[in-house]
């Protein structure tokens, strides 16, 4: 009894050696991590929003128009951590268009746009540097219309489960 056993047991060992000589053992450092299982980034240690991560399509400003990232701020709401940038097309070298808002969440280390937050249709520069309490964005700007030139802040906040801006006239 021992005899049989034994000799299904080298064939086994045979076979398993001639399967190991044909394809190599996988290696470990080849094996890309699955997305649950990447590095996190601390939101603190997050780089700046780049032009690549934004979505606003600038061919419409003009042949050869980018996107720029003005400036940048944060703000919580409904306990997610939100990074809202103004964002201009342009040309390099050449004035900017009237910026919009858009909002992007960190997701893996990277940054991964909400779209553009929806505020009141008028063009608005910003005309310098935003400040945040994490509830709210502000952002001194000024918008041009028909009726001149109007010197305030744009307010950005969580409002029915999304972001929202408004321009405020000072």
């Amino acid at each position: 009894m021992k005899l049989p056993m034994f000799a299904v047991g080298l064939i086994s060992a045979v076979l398993m050696s001639g399967c190991s000589s044909q394809s190599p053992a996988a290696n470990v450092d080849a094996i890309s991590a699955s997305p649950s299982a990447a590095v996190s980034i601390a939101y603190e240690d997050m780089p700046p929003v780049a032009e690549s991560d934004v979505t606003i399509d600038c061919s419409t400003y003009a042949d050869g128009a980018k996107a720029f990232v003005r400036q940048e701020s944060d703000l919580v709401v409904n306990e997610v951590q939100y990074r809202v940038a103004t964002v201009a097309c342009g040309l390099l070298g050449s004035e900017v268009s009237a910026e919009v808002v858009e909002s992007f969440v960190a997701d893996n280390g990277a940054w991964a746009s909400n779209g553009i937050v929806s505020g009141p249709d008028v063009p608005f520069n910003t005309s310098g540097p935003c400040e945040s309490d994490n509830d709210v964005v502000k952002c001194p700007a000024f918008v041009l219309s028909e009726e001149g030139e109007a010197v305030g802040y744009i307010e950005i906040m969580g409002q029915d489960n999304g972001l929202v801006w408004t321009f405020i006239a000072e």
